[in-house]
């Protein structure tokens, strides 16, 4: 074999074995170095206008837009690993730093046939307007973005567990339900919990 040709071959394959330890390691998130939870009174937050502020932002964003969106955490871990049903789930923990924008701090992904993300957002426009700070826990599925819960503090992940593991079977329902129908002008609010939100 040509000696030219098979130095060419070995730099084709170092470089798609790098390509694919770089792609393995995007892929992979590291374990949380400890299992420490947050120190919060997790108090749950009934403001209803607090929420439809937020969702008007939503709304302003327009139709292209309209996705729960949140500035990437510079830095993240695998907290816990469980199962609901049978689907493997991973706590995801990302630090939280109080922030104008929106921050994600913590991201629930399940795997399986429809793979999901519940997200736990903290609201800084939110949190300016309740002069407190807001955060939410939602997940954005098949076109509809559902709001399961408000937080005044950070919430636990000792609170956030149950809770997620309740959005993820089924058994857990929104205080409100958003989504923008193609070509409409505006979004229509599917769901609305009067009862829980004052």
């Amino acid at each position: 074999m040509d000696s030219k040709l098979l130095r060419a071959a070995f730099v084709v394959v170092v470089i798609v074995a790098g390509w694919a330890q770089c792609a393995n390691a995007a892929d992979g998130i590291a374990d949380c170095p400890d299992s420490t939870d947050v120190s919060s009174k997790s108090r749950p937050y009934w403001k209803g206008d607090t929420l439809m502020a937020a969702l008007l932002i939503l709304q302003g964003k327009g139709e292209a837009k309209f996705h729960l969106e949140d500035a990437a955490p510079k830095n993240e871990c695998v907290f816990e690993k469980f199962e609901v049903a049978g689907v493997a789930v991973e706590a995801i923990r990302s630090p939280y730093k109080k922030s104008a924008e929106s921050i994600r701090t913590w991201r629930f992904r399940a795997e399986g046939a429809e793979p999901r993300d519940v997200l736990v957002l903290y609201d800084g426009t939110a949190s300016m307007m309740a002069n407190k700070e807001v955060f939410f826990v939602a997940e954005e599925r098949k076109g509809g973005i559902s709001y399961y819960a408000m937080f005044r503090d950070q919430p636990t992940f000792a609170v956030l567990k149950p809770m997620v593991m309740s959005i993820l079977d089924g058994g857990a329902s929104p205080l409100a339900t958003v989504r923008w129908p193609p070509g409409a002008i505006e979004p229509v609010i599917d769901a609305y919990d009067t009862k829980r939100l004052k």
